[in-house]
């Protein structure tokens, strides 16, 4: 089997298997710009990997329920490799990069998603894993059920000569499931906390009136749906296998990423992913791994962080209230991290102890305002009341474990003013140290 690989619709290169590895080969004529992966750069000769797809290939593929789906419905089309998988969900996905069979063949267009009405449904599990069913024909990771939907389709005849048919999507649309309840709710309110102080580019999202379902809007498309930057995640960078997500450090994340950053942006970038890990200690998110570290770019000059993504209190569920930090830092992965998170801010990220310490405030703070909708939203949707509850029990947890006295008494106040009982505690047997399960297969 051969694949051809495109960027932003022009074919570039061929991916095929030879023996026991796995083979991208340049086409003679591939501009520099036309490079499919920061990591491989337009050459003569082919890019090799052992035995499986070359880590690029590999960080969007589909993982979980979305899987499963996937080889139910495409089964006679898959041969057991991720090759053949590719050619299957290769052609929509994250990125510019897209996939398709030797010659362009597709296995078929999908109806096109109205998402504002999929904001006022009744999404139950049931009606959510339909849909996921309809449209697993995308490549996009992660355990969450999850997919991306065309909302057009510009047919073949009005691309431009060369180009592959493009299917466009400007959201991802992830839901919920029987462990992680009202998700959708959770990480709507959690990417809040940083996304209203401003300080860096944050996913824009929606929730569904339910509070079930959360539409995402793609920062890798324009306006209209069509990819204009690449994007890849440290995991990919770091040369590593979706399931070694969670298998790298902190350290080792960040040396991954800032070798691509142009040299005049570095400050301004290290300050963004500060944002980002403290958040994580803020909202008690223990699925921070190397798949939710990213890189995004036009091209070599403008390498950047993505806008942050994927930030959801993981506490608030009793199935993984137990798990530690996706990814240590100074080796250690525990939510007490003393001296330690302050002193690799100042000699890792170049943030000085006063401004570490504004940036604690500033988000313990916003965690309180946030708190207060959520107990706001709470009462008027009663069935979102055990979920807000646990949010901010962890939320609690996480300005003390900073040690912010200020908004430490702001939240416990505001608890008790909600009336909300203790949180839940975690469910025996759960904590897998070393790795989050609540996105890791």
């Amino acid at each position: 089997m051969k694949l051809d690989v495109h960027v932003r619709g022009c074919k570039v290169a061929s991916l095929y298997r030879e023996q026991d590895e796995y083979v991208l080969k340049y086409l003679a004529d591939a501009a520099p710009a036309d490079f499919v992966s920061l990591t491989m750069p337009v050459r003569e000769t082919p890019w090799r990997w052992p035995r499986d797809l070359h880590p690029f290939f590999r960080q969007n593929l589909p993982e979980g329920y979305l899987l499963d789906i996937i080889r139910e419905e495409f089964g006679r089309l898959l041969d057991g490799t991720d090759l053949s998988l590719l050619a299957v969900v290769g052609g929509m996905g994250i990125g510019r990069v897209t996939i398709t069979p030797e010659g362009g063949a597709s296995v078929g267009e999908m109806e096109p998603l109205q998402v504002e009405q999929l904001l006022k449904a009744e999404n139950t599990t049931e009606h959510f894993f339909q849909l996921v069913r309809r449209y697993a024909r995308a490549s996009i990771s992660g355990m969450v059920p999850k997919f991306i939907a065309p909302e057009e389709t510009l047919a073949t005849a009005n691309q431009p000569s060369g180009k592959s048919t493009l299917r466009t999507s400007r959201h991802i649309i992830k839901g919920s499931d029987d462990s992680t309840p009202f998700l959708g709710f959770n990480e709507f309110y959690t990417m809040r906390v940083l996304e209203r102080l401003n300080v860096v580019p944050v996913a824009k999202t929606r929730m569904s009136d339910d509070g079930r379902v959360l539409v995402v809007d793609r920062f890798d498309v324009d306006e209209n749906g069509i990819p204009t930057h690449g994007v890849e995640d440290a995991c990919s960078l770091l040369g590593l296998s979706p399931h070694e997500k969670y298998a790298t450090t902190t350290e080792r994340v960040l040396k991954a990423t800032r070798v691509y950053v142009p040299a005049a942006n570095v400050r301004a970038q290290l300050q963004q992913l500060g944002w980002h890990l403290l958040t994580n200690y803020v909202v008690r998110n223990a699925d921070c791994h190397a798949k939710n570290i990213a890189l995004y770019y036009t091209g070599l000059k403008d390498v950047t962080y993505t806008p942050v993504y994927d930030v959801v209190t993981t506490q608030a569920y009793p199935r993984y209230a137990a798990n530690p930090p996706g990814l240590s830092i100074d080796g250690r992965k525990n939510w007490t991290p003393g001296k330690t998170l302050a002193r690799f801010f100042n000699s890792t990220l170049g943030i000085e102890s006063k401004q570490y310490a504004e940036m604690v405030e500033r988000l313990c703070e916003s965690a309180v305002e946030v708190g207060q909708e959520i107990i706001e939203a709470a009462k008027n949707e009663p069935r979102w009341h055990g979920v807000a509850k646990q949010m901010l029990h962890a939320w609690h947890d996480g300005i003390t474990s900073l040690r912010n006295p200020v908004a430490i008494e702001k939240m416990e106040v505001a608890i008790a003013q909600a009336g909300f009982s203790e949180s839940e505690p975690p469910e025996s047997g759960r904590n897998v140290i070393g790795r989050s399960e609540l996105l890791g297969g």
